[in-house]
């Protein structure tokens, strides 16, 4: 996506349907998430009649805006005309699962999905109703299940794997939370966000060792990523706590110098800001 690729698009779909059909493509292929303007666009659209072979994509995307809005009329127009034209579609049916989903009925919602997957378990996007669904109709628990019958079928997916680990903080679980952004890592080495998160949770379960371990690589990636230095500070200082002896060594004392020296780098020109930060880095040193 170039810059300002989107804005360009958004302005001239205001007097043109070809940029508004441009525009409806440009979300699906980018993924970008705003429901006014889909439905906005989307509904001139599919009045005008003119979309030839466009016009079923639209209308799911109009369908799915609509849904989401509670724009009951467009959507029961959408779904109604793609169960007329498509009658025996799996895609369809998820889409009438959708619809019991914004109506709250969460019971026929899951009878839909469930019977998605009865006749086809390996349905990713039925699983990701469900579990969708679970989650807005706050069972978390459920929700948990859910994810780990579909982690035993598709454990690569590393999308779900977070959002496994999110829920599992949700409800204090923070040793299974772990797990989940260890396997994240494993598909996804180098991402800072993973690598962080990894290492805070191992802090807060008292793995002072390991956690010190991934806020080092953090550091590595980025010497001066101030979330990494902080925590690798902390860790050395909880180490110490623990452990008198481990305090003395050379190794150690380099390691938490060279830390908190990368620290006063990094808050070097925040002026009056910086004062707070100074105090506590001094009041950490070994």
């Amino acid at each position: 996506m170039e810059p300002g690729e989107y804005d360009a698009l958004v302005v001239k779909a205001r007097s043109s349907s070809t940029a508004a059909l441009e525009l409806l493509q440009f979300m699906r292929t980018h993924k970008i998430h705003q429901p006014e303007l889909v439905l906005q666009h989307g509904a001139k659209l599919v009045r005008s009649q003119r979309l030839g072979n466009e016009l079923w994509t639209v209308l799911e995307q109009v369908f799915m805006a609509a849904a989401e809005l509670g724009c009951d009329d467009w959507r029961d127009y959408c779904l109604k005309e793609l169960t007329k034209n498509f009658p025996s579609s799996l895609r369809v049916e998820r889409l009438k699962g959708i619809e019991k989903e914004s109506q709250a009925d969460w019971k026929e919602a899951e009878k839909i999905y469930q019977k998605i997957l009865s006749t086809k378990p390996e349905d990713t996007m039925a699983h990701k109703r469900l579990i969708a669904m679970h989650k807005q109709s706050g069972k978390v628990s459920e929700a948990i299940e859910a994810i780990n019958t579909y982690l035993q079928t598709f454990s690569t997916d590393s999308e779900v794997w977070h959002e496994l680990g999110e829920l599992y903080i949700e409800v204090g679980s923070l040793q299974r939370a772990a797990f989940c952004f260890e396997e994240m890592i494993v598909h996804n080495p180098r991402s800072m966000y993973t690598i962080l998160t990894y290492a805070e949770l191992l802090y807060s379960v008292g793995d002072f060792e390991a956690s010190r371990k991934y806020f080092s690589m953090a550091a590595y990636l980025d010497e001066m990523n101030l979330r990494a230095l902080w925590g690798l500070a902390t860790c050395n200082m909880a180490l110490a706590e623990k452990d008198k002896a481990r305090e003395k060594t050379k190794q150690f004392q380099e390691l938490q110098k060279l830390t908190l020296e990368r620290l006063k780098t990094a808050y070097k020109g925040f002026g009056a800001t910086g004062k707070p930060a100074a105090k506590l880095l001094a009041m950490m040193t070994l």
